[in-house]
């Protein structure tokens, strides 16, 4: 109850200096208003009467006639645009009005905030225990949205009642066609085939990866899907023209002609959307301001109905890009968005993609971005979450994120212990803590925290198993102080859970050292895995499936996916005893990104599987030269292991050579050729063995590792290079 009384003085403070009673609303179980409603707001009303009836138990009184003592509800749009609302009261009444009906229903719920009820997320309400309600009189307050579009992809967002109550806008409904269009507009399968020539010339062949700008046929086809689709959505407010999640570009003389004038690799995108918006005039056009055509045209102002939504993937996410210096270029670019159109927009990235159920502390740069992104004069945002996944922290993440949406003024530190006290009720103390100790191991590393980020890349920050040690203490604790509340110990599991997943992650790159998956058996001959470790991980996985959860990263594996590739990776990682013991030298260096634990991951006997970013040594458009000592040992075999994933352009090498080093002489031993590649999406691992016809000549071996030159075509872009990733090399 102190918690409550404490937040509705802090929104109130002025108003209840100054008004010493307040209107009762609900008292002695029950109403001392009833509910008064015009036509138009009849719909809103009952929803009002089914909040009180979910809540507290009791619906309240709908009256016919308009009089004293009641909450009267009306729509207004003389004096109230479509995005606010009002609400005043004397000492007897509450009148809450709004430009529409979704302006209304905010009011409405701002209204039932200062009583005391919250909705906390799409399952949860708080509600001030002892169930006296009541309302200040001769109070106003009139209130509009900091932006005019908000869209929360959160698992919020997919209830009706949270994305009513935070005045949330959904794209299902908004747009009529939505997100990456191009392939949707101008299907590859229906015309490319035929004519090749409505597609990009990209690298000297056409590619259906994105079109011809200038071919008049293309925006015809464009103009022409997009007329039936809009007299498909009659409703909608916008209809997504966007390039494909691709950098192909058409690179022929005409479209290179408007690139050179408008900006390079976009400069004909952008004259191709104005042409196209012009011809739909009565229609507002979406695109997507996305990696090639992140930045806007040159000397080109985008016409009055074609928005544009900034989508800056790659930015620093550990510090607000308000302020980061290595943001410096966002912020150029959104300043110069916002001299090209006066309708711009923001895509926010705000979870790890990579890995939904790890921690990625962020919350504290919500503030200072919105602030900014306001200010920046950015009208609408669309907050990418975890979409319907209860990733680690979204209740807390969503309720921050929804309140910045409709006010960047609010006080976020506050907001923030205000929830936690009310969701996490006894162990609040415990996980604020965990939450602040995240948030200062990841500033104090002043690492650059990216979207594509997992817990191996992170050991070295805020992941370390020092610190993790530290946060598992603090989820003890807050586990021991809501043991009797069932409700609250299975929020309490949810952070249990992140943790574990981390320690399994991390489990697989540590392998047979400390913190590995795998631990020296009793008799001291060879690995088994760690005892309980598995079990631990089956527990992960129907934890995952009792919540619904149906991929743990975005377009990622399922729980039931993950628990099957454990137990794969179990009985495929462990190189077996009988394998010698060498010295692994890289002559060349590998990717600084993609190095892994570098030549001593290479034989460190545990082998990687199929996530590239675990236990992989990469080498990016670049030859390796390996050495590898030998010494007295007798080598009869040599087994090398290599990845394959396309999607991430990662290809097996063109050649691999073994060399033996006597009396100071190179000796070509074997070479193998690979064999030509085939475009495929399956994650493949490529195993090699060398057999030495004889064993005893070398004390030192050199291996020689040549990489693609070009790009297979369906995978050829511009500044991209092959990869070759290896792990790991086993001497038999």
């Amino acid at each position: 109850m102190q918690q409550r009384i404490f937040i509705i003085s802090i929104l109130f403070n002025v108003t209840l200096t100054l008004n010493s009673q307040n209107i009762a609303v609900y008292e002695s179980n029950e109403f001392q208003l009833n509910l008064f409603h015009t036509e138009s707001t009849r719909h809103v009303a009952e929803e009002l009467s089914h909040y009180f009836y979910e809540v507290i138990g009791d619906p309240i009184h709908i009256s016919r006639a308009e009089e004293n003592h009641q909450i009267l509800l009306s729509i207004n749009t003389k004096t109230l645009n479509e995005i606010s609302f009002e609400i005043h009261s004397d000492n007897k009444n509450i009148r809450i009005s709004g430009g529409s009906q979704k302006a209304l229903q905010r009011g409405i719920a701002f209204f039932l905030e200062t009583l005391g009820m919250i909705k906390l997320s799409e399952k949860d309400w708080f509600l001030n225990p002892d169930k006296k309600l009541s309302f200040p009189s001769h109070f106003y307050k009139k209130s509009e949205p900091d932006f005019v579009y908000r869209y929360l992809y959160y698992p919020g967002n997919f209830d009706q009642k949270f994305r009513c109550w935070y005045q949330l806008d959904q794209i299902d409904q908004d747009f009529g066609i939505w997100g990456h269009s191009f392939h949707k507009l101008m299907p590859p399968d229906d015309y490319f085939e035929k004519q090749p020539e409505l597609f990009a010339l990209y690298e000297g062949e056409r590619n259906s990866s994105s079109v011809c700008y200038t071919n008049l046929q293309t925006k015809e086809i464009f103009k022409t899907e997009l007329k039936k689709i809009i007299r498909q959505n009659p409703d909608a407010k916008f209809f997504s023209v966007s390039q494909n999640d691709d950098t192909v570009y058409c690179q022929c003389d005409a479209c290179e002609k408007l690139n050179q004038k408008y900006g390079e690799e976009r400069g004909a995108h952008y004259v191709f959307l104005n042409e196209l918006a012009k011809e739909l005039p009565q229609h507002n056009l979406m695109s997507l301001a996305y990696l090639h055509t992140s930045r806007p045209p040159k000397d080109l102002h985008l016409v009055h109905n074609l928005y544009v939504m900034y989508c800056p993937v790659g930015i620093n996410r550990g510090r607000s890009f308000a302020e980061d210096p290595r943001s410096a270029d966002m912020r150029a670019i959104l300043k110069n968005w916002r001299e090209t159109t006066e309708n711009l927009f923001f895509w926010d990235y705000t979870v790890q993609f990579t890995d939904y159920f790890s921690a990625f502390p962020n919350i504290h740069t919500f503030q200072k971005n919105y602030d900014y992104l306001k200010n920046a004069g950015v009208k609408g945002v669309f907050a990418q979450g975890s979409a319907d996944i209860p990733s680690h922290f979204y209740e807390l993440k969503q309720y921050l994120l929804a309140n910045l949406l409709l006010d960047t003024d609010m006080n976020l530190d506050e907001e923030l212990e205000n929830f936690l006290e009310m969701y996490y009720g006894d162990a609040a103390d415990e996980v604020s803590n965990y939450l602040n100790l995240l948030t200062k191991n990841q500033i104090n590393s002043n690492s650059y925290l990216s979207i594509y980020d997992n817990p191996v890349m992170q050991i070295n920050t805020f992941l370390s198993p020092q610190d993790m040690s530290e946060y598992n203490q603090i989820i003890l604790n807050a586990e021991r102080l809501v043991k009797q509340d069932k409700k609250r110990s299975k929020r309490i599991k949810d952070l249990r859970f992140s943790l574990e997943y981390t320690y399994f992650q991390q489990s697989k790159y540590f392998g047979k050292d400390r913190h590995g998956m795998f631990v020296e058996k009793t008799s001291g001959k060879g690995y088994k895995i760690r005892p309980n470790l598995t079990k631990r991980v089956e527990d992960f996985t129907n934890y995952l499936n009792e919540k619904g959860v149906y991929e743990i990263a975005e377009m990622g594996l399922s729980p039931d996916e993950y628990y099957q590739g454990w137990i794969e990776i179990v009985d495929y990682a462990n190189v077996s005893p009988e394998a010698k013991k060498v010295g692994i030298q890289l002559l060349t260096q590998p990717s600084e990104i993609y190095r892994g634990k570098g030549a001593y991951g290479l034989a460190d006997g545990v082998r990687a599987y199929k996530d590239f970013n675990i236990n992989w040594v990469g080498w990016y458009g670049n030859d390796a030269e390996i050495q590898i000592d030998v010494a007295d040992h007798e080598v009869n075999n040599i087994r090398l292991n290599f990845l394959e994933n396309q999607r991430h352009w990662i290809f097996t090498p063109y050649r691999m050579s073994l060399f033996g080093i006597k009396n100071g002489r190179k000796i070509k031993i074997k070479t193998y050729d690979f064999p030509e590649l085939f475009e495929n999406d399956e994650i493949k691992i490529f195993s090699k063995t060398f057999s030495l016809q004889y064993p005893n000549n070398f004390s030192t071996l050199i291996l020689l590792i040549t990489n693609r030159m070009d790009l297979p075509l369906w995978r050829k872009r511009k500044d991209k290079k092959a990869m070759f990733m290896l792990d790991e090399i086993e001497i038999y």
